[in-house]
């Protein structure tokens, strides 16, 4: 989509811009008649309006209406000149395209013919946002587009998720530490989703004190993250994050191909076995801790754990696999997930929540006589 615009310099400073109608009925319009100037003491003001009600003459122009100046007013006398929500969008416009305008090229000798283009505006907004001016850009849209505001935000949201979900994917190859995917998961709650058995989870404390006598206090057994469930009442969950490299199995195998079962493997089951006990019997008991919690709706009753740990592109054998899926699958807690089965729950979740598709894309259009190229 793009705007034509016709310019025609009275100055070395100034240039009349050819009036643009915000409104028109078949006998009224309202008119914006505007100016790019040049500001030598405030360079970013570069345009100059005016508004006027006009009425269709006899002979098919355009006149202006009579008006009555401000200060032939009396005391206690008001004017008063209102626009509408469509006005007040196409002068939002209207303003963005005089504005790329005058940051584009300013005052040029003669008379010139200029389209604006959505590249543009886009490069303008960028200088704004450069100059400080975001609270600005967004207070205008949520104004005028509150519904653009939205998908933008959506929009913003979607993407720094594909970039944390490029990460992942990069890091499932590296030996990344423990500490390195407690900080990203930290950083990313939503990567737990719709949650597991499709329940969101939240994060309540990192690195919890189980049995310490606050929830962030120091205390005897301490765990990756105490998250829980969201509904109008929750309930706590315990979960332990391992590395992608963890091994889930080792190399003996017994009979009727049986394998067995890698120490972390163990040693992560055994550990939230017993960091739920402990939580359940001390921490959520304690005053603060169940003051605290309780406050917020959440409750602890046999506390779920979830187990992070390994890949399974280690399950190269039949008995790996086997091995591995029935231990997990006979376990009522902890629920035990591989890295790249939580990289593909967080693949899915992006992919059924993307907003880009809604969110209107810059068109680019040439203009036949003077395009607009802005650098910045």
């Amino acid at each position: 989509m793009s705007d034509h615009y016709k310019l025609h310099s009275t100055s070395n400073q100034s240039a009349t811009v050819e009036t643009r109608v915000l409104s028109r009925t078949s006998i009224t319009q309202l008119a914006l008649m505007s100016e790019i100037v040049q500001n030598p003491n405030q360079p970013e003001a570069s345009v100059k309006i005016t508004l006027v009600h006009q009425r269709k003459a006899k002979n098919g122009l355009w006149e202006n209406e009579m008006s009555v100046p401000l200060s032939a007013l009396r005391a206690g006398e008001a004017k008063k000149f209102s626009l509408n929500s469509e006005q007040t969008f196409k002068l939002h416009n209207e303003l963005l395209n005089l504005y790329t305008i005058g940051d584009g090229i300013g005052v040029q000798p003669g008379n010139l013919d200029i389209i604006v283009t959505e590249r543009n505006k886009a490069a303008v907004i960028t200088s704004l946002l450069s100059q400080g001016y975001a609270d600005d850009i967004w207070a205008a849209l949520a104004e005028t587009n509150p519904d653009l505001v939205t998908r933008l935000s959506y929009a913003q949201i979607q993407l720094e998720r594909r970039k944390a979900l490029e990460l992942f994917q990069d890091q499932l190859s590296e030996e990344s530490s423990e500490n390195f995917w407690q900080e990203f998961f930290e950083s990313n709650k939503w990567i737990f989703g719709y949650g597991l058995n499709y329940q969101i989870l939240e994060t309540v404390e990192t690195q919890p004190r189980y049995g310490g006598t606050r929830v962030d206090g120091r205390g005897m057994q301490k765990g990756d993250f105490l998250q829980r469930t969201s509904a109008e009442i929750k309930f706590t969950v315990l979960v332990e994050i391992k590395k992608p490299d963890t091994q889930l199995v080792g190399r003996a195998t017994y009979r009727n191909g049986a394998h067995d079962l890698g120490s972390e493997l163990i040693g992560g089951v055994s550990q939230l076995h017993a960091n739920c006990s402990k939580w359940e019997k001390e921490g959520a008991q304690t005053e603060e801790n169940r003051e605290r919690l309780s406050g917020e709706s959440t409750y602890t009753l046999q506390p779920k754990g979830i187990l992070v740990i390994g890949h399974t592109s280690q399950l190269d054998t039949i008995s790996k696999r086997n091995s591995f899926e029935l231990f997990r699958r006979n376990l009522s807690n902890p629920e035990i997930i591989t890295f790249d089965e939580l990289f593909e729950r967080a693949r899915f979740i992006l992919e059924h929540t993307d907003t880009q598709d809604t969110v209107p894309k810059p068109v680019i259009e040439e203009g036949p006589e003077y395009d607009i190229d802005i650098p910045f």
